[in-house]
């Protein structure tokens, strides 16, 4: 058999209960004496006993212990209810603020990771090249198939074929080709050769220098490659 289950109740209450208990069982104790004393007097008849309006029955004190009771039991069952409900928000709202901080110093990292990036890219990006540079071409990429395919990515197959054939003609394609009797130099055999100089201080040695220098000649004198070979067919020169 399982023990009852002892409702928790505060000291309060107790102290309450047990002042309600005392009250009625001091008016019982009053009633007893004088029900005693009508039973054993010879000269009075017995009379049922009649309640004062000052005394209470122990049933009527009781209801009200047990309504009080049942009062103070609601009220404590009320202030949980809103203790808890309080909690439930207090800790959805420490929720939510925690969510937010999240997001913001989430926030925060995508942007210093972007302007990492940025950064990186930036500092990894070509940087331009100055007038020297451009003017002066690496040694490892200065060779005559080198300067026939910078050719080709500025001329369209037929000015190329003109260019080439142009070329041919004057040097044979030999970068170092010299004329003996007017000292012209070059794969355009330049007169002199020291024009070149304009494209780089690297003529002498270059095939892309020289390329360089003998598209812009061709471009300013006769406005096309084709131009220049048309002309050069006609007088053996250009």
């Amino acid at each position: 058999m399982s023990r009852p289950k002892i409702p928790n109740v505060s000291w309060r209450q107790c102290r309450i209960a047990a002042a309600l208990l005392m009250a009625g069982l001091l008016a019982t104790a009053a009633l007893t004496p004088q029900a005693d004393a009508q039973d054993h007097s010879p000269t009075r008849e017995h009379k049922p006993a009649v309640l004062t309006p000052t005394m209470t029955p122990l049933g009527d004190i009781l209801h009200a212990s047990r309504f009080d009771l049942a009062t103070a039991l609601n009220l404590q069952s009320a202030a949980q209810t809103k203790a808890h409900q309080q909690a439930v928000a207090e800790a959805a709202a420490k929720r939510r603020a925690t969510q937010a901080k999240e997001a913001a110093q989430h926030r925060a990292e995508e942007r210093a990771a972007a302007q990492r990036r940025a950064a990186l890219r930036e500092h990894s990006a070509p940087q331009p090249a100055s007038r020297t540079q451009r003017r002066t071409v690496p040694a490892q990429a200065a060779t005559v198939t080198g300067a026939q395919s910078m050719a080709r990515s500025q001329l369209s197959s037929t000015q190329y074929q003109c260019l080439s054939s142009l070329v041919s003609r004057e040097s044979g394609w030999n970068h170092r080709a010299q004329n003996p009797s007017s000292g012209a130099y070059g794969l355009f055999q330049a007169l002199p050769g020291s024009k070149m100089a304009s494209a780089g201080s690297d003529w002498q040695s270059n095939p892309l220098t020289q390329m360089r220098w003998g598209l812009s000649y061709i471009k300013s004198r006769y406005g096309t490659p084709c131009g220049a070979w048309n002309f050069w067919q006609k007088n053996r020169w250009y």
